[in-house]
């Protein structure tokens, strides 16, 4: 089963993960974090020490369109076409976390907005049907004027690029409820993924008790091996092979 997962098709697929191959520390690790702190240890954030050159949005030199070149948190929009342009299969895979916290941070909502805009297949992955009914009122309130980022001049030019908020807001509405939006596929999808999750679980169960099965086969031979060893114990005549 294991080896069917690992099929090369799935072996050959390659993600882009922003969380890896943007590097935003350059553009935040001289920033102090007022009041915020670690959730793990509770102390205050520090300001990074580790020397690394800052470039911001409008860092020199710049684009035609007054973009950092060198910035790599301004171009999100940039990237998803190039990277769409060459390959006919890509896709945009979103993986909301429990709370649905994802739904608040400007730049993703703003990558979904792109994403649908561009035609490009969208794929959600959601805890389960019960956490998105316990989330749905505060999904249904979503103000992209409202929504956060870790630097306010990533919020100001997400915005500077929405026309019209109101239809934006309306859009993002139709894009996560409406009749294709992204939760009714979920739902759709997520029946095929629950029979394939539990053929996989089918698949691993039988192989555990060929497994199984073929231990206790040995274990008789074991146990005749003991009780020779226990007669040559008790009979010193008695020879155990």
């Amino acid at each position: 089963a294991l080896r069917q997962m690992l099929c090369p098709t799935a072996l050959s697929t390659t993600y882009w993960v922003c969380a890896f191959c943007v590097n935003q520390h350059c553009s935040t690790c001289k920033r102090s974090r007022s009041g915020a702190k670690d959730p793990m240890t509770g102390k205050p954030y520090s300001t990074c020490p580790c020397g690394s050159p800052e470039y911001l949005n409008s860092t020199p030199p710049l684009r035609e369109d007054g973009k950092s070149i060198l910035c790599q948190m301004n171009k999100f929009d940039d990237l998803m076409a190039f990277l769409a342009a060459g390959d006919d299969d890509f896709t945009q895979v979103v993986a909301v976390d429990r709370s649905f916290k994802l739904f608040t941070r400007a730049w993703c909502v703003a990558e979904l907005a792109e994403a649908n805009k561009m035609g490009m297949r969208q794929q959600l992955k959601l805890v389960s049907q019960q956490s998105l009914d316990q989330q749905q009122d505060q999904l249904r309130d979503l103000d992209v004027e409202k929504m956060q980022a870790a630097r306010l001049e990533d919020v100001q030019e997400i915005l500077s690029k929405i026309p019209d908020v109101v239809a934006f807001n309306a859009h993002l509405q139709s894009l996560l409820f409406g009749h294709a939006g992204l939760f009714a596929m979920w739902a759709k999808f997520d029946i095929v993924e629950q029979a394939a999750q539990v053929g996989r679980i089918a698949a691993l169960v039988k192989a555990q008790e060929k497994f199984a099965s073929e231990s206790e086969q040995i274990v008789p031979n074991s146990g005749a091996s003991d009780a020779n060893i226990k007669a040559c114990d008790e009979d010193p005549d008695v020879f155990a092979v």
